[in-house]
């Protein structure tokens, strides 16, 4: 964890020489990462998809063979290996936890007095926003890819729409997270929903492009 720290923190004070604002330093420290780890989030996302694929598969092959035991557990056996395959996907959500905590302890040994221009009602970076700007506009970054799946362009066959439930959880979470969290972090989360709405927007259009090809 000291390592990703320690090397957080060098490319923070870099993009900040370059910028003179701790703020924009952070954003673009944040695109940096998700630059680096866009190769594996477009692999989760793929694999994730190829999962949805095979649990279909597998309620046809139920509805099949629900007759033949012997055959069931055979095909059924080739599904799990087939969707064992498919979990590595989940890497980059586990990479990101890390990232998170360095980034979290770097802002933690952050000049108190440090601000930016793009929150300038904040005396300091480290300070939450008592006007709640930050934690809406975080909500609002939040919902953006759970909403796709109910845009008819954007809708992609082989993937289910997330329950309005489950939106609204996400939702409420979102905003307990940056309720009383610092400035900073809410800069971080804040671009990278971006980013993943983005990535999310591009992966359905190269979607439904191979659909309609196929």
């Amino acid at each position: 964890m000291n390592i990703i720290s320690n090397l957080l923190n060098s490319i923070l004070g870099y993009f900040f020489n370059i910028t003179g604002d701790f703020g924009i330093a952070i954003i673009l420290l944040t695109l940096a990462v998700r630059v680096v780890l866009m190769p594996l989030s477009f692999k989760q996302k793929f694999g994730m998809q190829e999962q949805q694929k095979l649990a279909r598969g597998l309620e046809e092959i139920k509805e099949k063979y629900k007759d033949n035991k012997v055959k069931l557990e055979s095909e059924t056996q080739k599904y799990y290996q087939e969707n064992s395959k498919s979990m590595l996907g989940c890497l980059t959500s586990f990479l990101q936890l890390p990232i998170f905590f360095a980034l979290y302890n770097v802002i933690l040994k952050m000049p108190m007095s440090t601000a930016t221009m793009l929150v300038p009602w904040v005396a300091s970076l480290k300070m939450a926003d008592n006007f709640f700007i930050i934690p809406t506009a975080y909500v609002i970054t939040v919902l953006i890819p759970n909403l796709l799946p109910y845009v008819p362009f954007l809708s992609i066959t082989t993937q289910a729409k997330i329950s309005k439930t489950n939106i609204l959880v996400s939702s409420l979470m979102s905003a307990i997270i940056t309720f009383k969290a610092p400035i900073a972090l809410g800069l971080y989360l804040i671009t990278t929903s971006l980013f993943s709405a983005i990535e999310e927007i591009v992966f359905r259009i190269y979607v439904r492009r191979r659909e309609l090809v196929a």
